[in-house]
């Protein structure tokens, strides 16, 4: 599920909204279905000029346009664009592990997963999840050749062996923030 997070924020102290933003494309990682609480991104989102952590914001749906498919020179991205009419929900942290909030709403019906902690997964066989434009959520082999352990961010890498996945994107491109990593019947934060 695809989202742009717009981190524009309300400053309680004052009531008034403030001025600085990072408008982003990412994923949301999963969404409990009792709470509606959901894990996006993997990673923090920054203020571009001060590079400061924006703490709250809002999720809004996004108007697909296509992908730049990475290449060996380019990391690629998702094209999108932000929808204010298609409010999601608010996010009320974002920190080193990503953007933590609550939707309004949840619209899709799929299985409910466990998710595991990032030192349960191991070398092998694994699948990305992830809905690449307007299609459905779909799962994606890929294999992870290397863990760090100690590393909180970019600790696993990853080998795209999914040809569909490389048709469409060329692999994993700027956007895919989020993406769920599957093994072993357990959803993990990965991307």
């Amino acid at each position: 599920m695809g989202f742009e997070i717009d981190n524009e924020y309300i400053d309680e102290n004052i009531e008034e909204m403030v001025a600085t933003s990072n408008r982003k494309i990412g994923t949301m990682t999963f969404i409990k279905k009792d709470t509606k609480e959901f894990v996006a991104l993997g990673h923090p989102t920054k203020e571009n000029k001060s590079k400061e952590e924006l703490n709250k914001g809002f999720c809004y749906g996004i108007e697909y346009e296509g992908i730049n498919k990475a290449s060996k020179d380019n990391i690629g991205n998702i094209v999108a664009y932000l929808n204010v009419d298609d409010f999601k929900g608010y996010i009320y942290e974002n920190n080193e592990y990503g953007l933590f909030g609550k939707v309004e709403e949840i619209n899709a019906d799929y299985e409910e997963v466990e998710t595991g902690c990032w030192y349960e997964v191991r070398k092998g066989k694994a699948n990305l999840l992830c809905a690449i434009g307007e299609e459905d959520l779909k799962s994606y082999d890929v294999e992870i050749i290397n863990i760090d352990y100690i590393n909180k961010n970019k600790n696993i890498k990853i080998k795209i062996n999914d040809e569909e996945l490389i048709e469409k994107a060329g692999g994993v491109v700027q956007g895919m923030s989020g993406t769920p990593l599957m093994q072993n019947r357990k959803a993990y934060p990965a991307l």
